[in-house]
């Protein structure tokens, strides 16, 4: 991973995460990571074009990470297909349990000012 997709998830994760709710229906994979970059390219449009242009590559990422945490259930379908279904309990533990060790929420938690600064060092850098 990239430092800019690496402080999107944590981002995404010390806030917008903690509102994210998705219809308890069967996804197929494709449709969740559209769904799921989405939210990541809102929740960063602030930060410009060069930062939401990678909304793809890190909500797939977070996607991957909390399939693997047991927040989305995954069965198999009859066409031999994976389905998720969202599971809000387990996503807002592995959400909490994600904030609680992130050091890039710890550092942004010590300043009101991290994100916009460390954004704009990413993208300078990036450029």
């Amino acid at each position: 991973m990239t430092d800019i997709i690496d402080h999107m998830i944590a981002y995404y994760v010390a806030g917008p995460a903690n509102d994210l709710e998705i219809a308890t229906r069967w996804y197929p994979y494709g449709e969740l990571g559209l769904i799921i970059e989405d939210k990541f390219s809102i929740a960063t449009r602030k930060f410009g074009p060069k930062v939401r242009k990678h909304a793809k590559e890190a909500g797939k990422t977070f996607l991957d990470a909390m399939i693997a945490k047991g927040a989305w259930e995954t069965k198999e379908n009859e066409y031999g297909g994976r389905m998720h279904q969202f599971q809000s309990a387990r996503f807002k533990d592995a959400v909490r349990e994600q904030q609680a060790g992130d050091p890039i929420i710890q550092k942004a938690k010590a300043d009101p000012e991290y994100w916009d600064k460390a954004f704009g060092d990413l993208v300078a850098q990036a450029t």
